[in-house]
């Protein structure tokens, strides 16, 4: 029987090195979750156990305008209701995390932030529906390029106020109402927030709105658009990394910056290594090219990088993206801006966090010496109606 390969954290692994030192200088776990944001805009159902699969929302097209007089007496032709079926079926997503015996044994735990595996899977469900949920909103196909650009590719202009008001006037042309009944809803990457936000005619959230009220994350308001600045918001990049473009960013453990080396969390396999060969990647916003990778995993996987990287700032948990997206390769950010009903949602209840500690597996594991820890869950999320959302793509000046 062929063996499962668990990626299990042992005492030995690099990733999990921090935990075995007498004293700890940092956190392993990262404690400040994040919550939905963008499902609570959508029209919202559960997914119903043991019964169909198929997850359908209706959109009811408007009636003609009733603009010719009723003659006296004669009862006029009434209007047939469209009525569009927007439809799918949810996935199943999970992940997990194993540990050894040995490592349960031997792990100093001076700090009660340490080895609260809940709270780290929960966090990565987050992240994981949140990425997810911003790929599928910018799949849209009402969009605008900032700037005079008419491609994705010849982007080479930041957002604009003027770009704003372009989108806000497409979504009032086809009559969309608010997202939240008084204003409409945007989401938009700290990186783009930078330039937008020294406008005069910002409105910061004291200005127009109880702070009781405020959304998560809401940074202010211009011309109607409440806007919510969003780390998860969409970058179109390069292609994702790995034969099967599994992954569409890599994890710093850590780096030798002597070397010009940088490991990453994710695992590398034997037959991606020649497709990072003088890939362009990105990391905090500055371009390198990658030299070689070394196959591996759980902290073992390396790129080697062709640029000095002495003075850079490469740490722990900072992302490595493939470049590619905008003119001269850089990533372009989709800032999405939402009416009501724009899209359907579906599996925020489904999700549940499932131990299965040392020993659970029997004959198994009939020594006791792995557990795991894991999540999983459906999500659901389709697009109703293409002129109720507009997504406005840019390049950063940061």
């Amino acid at each position: 029987m062929a063996e499962t390969n668990f990626n299990v954290n042992k005492t030995t692994s690099a990733g999990m090195s921090p935990l075995m030192e007498a004293v700890l200088n940092r956190y392993v776990l990262e404690t400040n979750k994040t919550k939905r944001k963008y499902t609570k805009f959508g029209q919202q159902v559960d997914i119903p156990k043991g019964k169909t699969k198929t997850v359908a929302f209706d959109k009811l097209s408007p009636l003609p305008k009733a603009a010719v007089p009723l003659a006296e007496g004669i009862t006029p032709t009434g209007s047939a209701v469209n009525i569009t079926r927007v439809k799918g079926e949810p996935e199943q997503f999970g992940n997990y995390v194993a540990y050894t015996d040995q490592l349960d044994f031997f792990a100093n735990d001076p700090s009660p932030e340490v080895l609260k595996y809940t709270e780290l899977l929960t966090e990565n469900q987050l992240e994981t529906f949140e990425h997810l949920d911003a790929m599928e909103l910018a799949s849209g196909l009402n969009v605008f390029y900032a700037g005079t650009a008419e491609s994705r590719a010849a982007l080479n202009d930041v957002l604009t106020v003027k770009d704003v008001r372009r989108a806000v006037t497409s979504l009032k042309r086809n009559k969309v109402q608010p997202a939240d009944g008084t204003d409409y809803i945007c989401f938009i990457h700290p990186d783009v927030v930078y330039t937008i936000w020294n406008d005069e005619e910002w409105q910061k959230p004291h200005t127009y709105a109880d702070t009781k009220e405020m959304y998560s994350g809401e940074i202010g308001r211009l011309f109607g658009v409440r806007f919510i600045e969003d780390p998860d918001a969409y970058v179109f990049r390069g292609t994702n990394f790995g034969a099967d473009e599994r992954y569409p960013e890599l994890t710093i453990v850590k780096a030798d910056k002597a070397a010009k080396k940088v490991y990453v969390a994710e695992t590398i396999e034997s037959g991606d290594v020649s497709g990072f060969a003088s890939a362009s990647v990105w990391i905090d916003n500055k371009k390198y090219t990658v030299a070689s990778a070394t196959a591996g995993e759980n902290g073992e996987a390396v790129l080697t990088l062709k640029e000095t990287i002495t003075d850079a700032l490469i740490e722990p948990d900072m992302k490595i993206y493939p470049g590619g997206g905008g003119a001269s390769g850089k990533p372009v950010y989709a800032t999405i801006i939402l009416g009501k009903n724009a899209f359907g949602t579906a599996g925020d209840k489904t999700v549940e966090i499932i131990n299965k500690p040392l020993g659970s597996a029997g004959t198994g594991d009939p020594l006791n010496q792995r557990g795991t820890v894991g999540w999983k869950g459906y999500r659901f999320m389709k697009i109703i109606e293409q002129t109720k959302m507009v997504r406005i793509e840019s390049l950063a000046s940061v």
